[in-house]
């Protein structure tokens, strides 16, 4: 999404087949690797953080415990095993009278608040690519230009 350049997780893996042994969190790591090349985006407008509903999972809220003091997301008791509704993720949007932003965009700096350990939907999102296509089909990015 929209960070530093310090910050910024590099779009390639290194080219090395050299393999080391991992602490079970960097495993974690690189599977999540293995699912999906986490981007490098240059933007740093907000717009999806300010105009997408970001939905996030679990194992995200176990990686940034802050997410769990959102608006929690269940599934309907008819479409679980247990009869009973289950947790299933959160919803990061802040809905106000401000708009529905994510509430860990700082909205003056356009920055995440919990980038180190932002969920994996936004690890993944695109702003320079596919991402960027599909906020100008929705209107939030203009066709031309960046939209800064």
């Amino acid at each position: 999404m929209t960070q530093p350049e310090e910050h910024q997780t590099p779009k390639q893996q290194p080219a090395s087949t050299e393999k080391f042994d991992l602490s079970p969190e960097d495993q974690d790591w690189e599977e999540e690797l293995d699912a999906g090349e986490p981007t490098h985006s240059n933007c740093r407008c907000g717009e999806c953080c300010r105009h997408l509903l970001i939905e996030v999972g679990l194992e995200d809220a176990e990686r940034e415990p802050r997410i769990k003091e959102a608006e929690p997301i269940y599934d309907p008791p008819e479409l679980t095993n247990s009869g009973r509704k289950e947790l299933v993720g959160y919803l990061l949007n802040d809905i106000n009278d401000k708009g529905h932003a994510c509430r860990f965009l700082n909205q003056t700096t356009n920055l995440c608040s919990i980038y180190e350990t932002r969920p994996w939907a936004c690890r993944v999102f695109d702003c320079d690519g596919d991402g960027r296509e599909q906020l100008i089909e929705l209107g939030i990015l203009p066709k031309e230009g960046r939209g800064r």
